[in-house]
């Protein structure tokens, strides 16, 4: 099985639109806003991300991130992002962590997730990440425990909605 993680760039096209359809927007707590949006509309959509990664045009309050494709044998198959570092707001009001990925649903039950997250978390310590925290829903088991097997600890609770997750980053 080759596995590649690739940085979303603005050439990004028929395929990777596809698999973003099968992420449902808001889908488990993670947020996909390429989801039902027409096919010129997506390629706005990755010009804003791509300048978004590199602090250009970033809404107000917003921190960089950068998104990133999981491909299984050119295939792909799920995305996430991290975010380049963190804030009180995003972890006190919001509830929202360092780093979250979805799998297109025709592709799940595969260890794509657990594939996925590990890349992440390499992207996390490129990023001078020492730990990192995650908010996922409670209801998200299969999300709970693939951070648990990759060395999270429950800390906390947010809203009795979310796990508090805290991973620490050799």
């Amino acid at each position: 099985m080759k596995i590649e993680l690739k940085q979303l760039n603005i050439n990004m096209a028929e395929q990777e639109y596809a698999m973003l359809q099968g992420i449902l927007d808001g889908e488990n707590g993670f947020t996909n806003p390429a989801y039902n949006l027409s096919y010129k509309k997506y390629q706005k959509w990755l010009q804003e991300v791509d300048n978004h990664s590199r602090g250009i045009d970033l809404p107000k309050g917003w921190i960089p991130y950068t998104t990133y494709f999981l491909y299984i044998d050119d295939i792909p198959v799920g995305y996430g992002r991290i975010r380049h570092s963190s804030s009180e707001y995003l972890e006190t009001v919001v509830g929202a962590g360092n780093l979250g990925y979805g799998i297109s649903k025709e592709y799940r039950r595969k260890g794509y997730g657990d594939i996925l997250f590990k890349e992440l978390l390499n992207k996390c310590k490129e990023h001078g990440y020492k730990e990192i925290k995650l908010f996922p829903l409670k209801t998200n088991e299969a999300t709970v425990k693939i951070m648990l097997k990759n060395g999270g600890k429950i800390i906390g609770d947010f809203k009795g909605e979310k796990h508090i997750i805290l991973i620490p980053l050799q």
